[in-house]
């Protein structure tokens, strides 16, 4: 934990590098002091169908899975942290939002198998 989940739309591939920005995402997730990089993990979605109801029809949106209890604070600081980190690596995309998804820690489930 936590997951990091890029989503673009597949139209921004020829001004982005995506791998980069997922390796960016993931430096940014660590940076921010809050998870052990071990437990980071980043991938990215390419969508080729989309529909925006505003003048621009690209975007990037990164969703960030943790699990719950860090404070309103931690959550806007990594926010804004992330948006800092990516922004140079976006080129002329129009959007890039990112959200903080609390992931409910009672619920939450996980198996490793050696």
């Amino acid at each position: 934990m936590p997951h990091c989940v890029i989503e673009y739309t597949r139209d921004v591939e020829k001004d982005v590098d995506i791998k980069k920005l997922m390796e960016t995402a993931f430096e940014a997730v660590d940076s921010s002091g809050l998870f052990d990089r071990k437990a980071i993990k980043a991938r990215t979605i390419g969508y080729d169908n989309f529909m925006s109801g505003q003048d621009w029809d690209d975007y990037i949106h990164v969703s960030v899975k943790i699990l719950s209890g860090r404070t309103p604070a931690q959550k806007q600081n990594l926010s804004n942290h992330m948006i800092e980190k990516l922004a140079p690596h976006v080129g002329k995309t129009k959007s890039l939002t990112v959200d903080i998804v609390d992931m409910d820690i009672d619920s939450y489930a996980k198996r490793i198998q050696d």
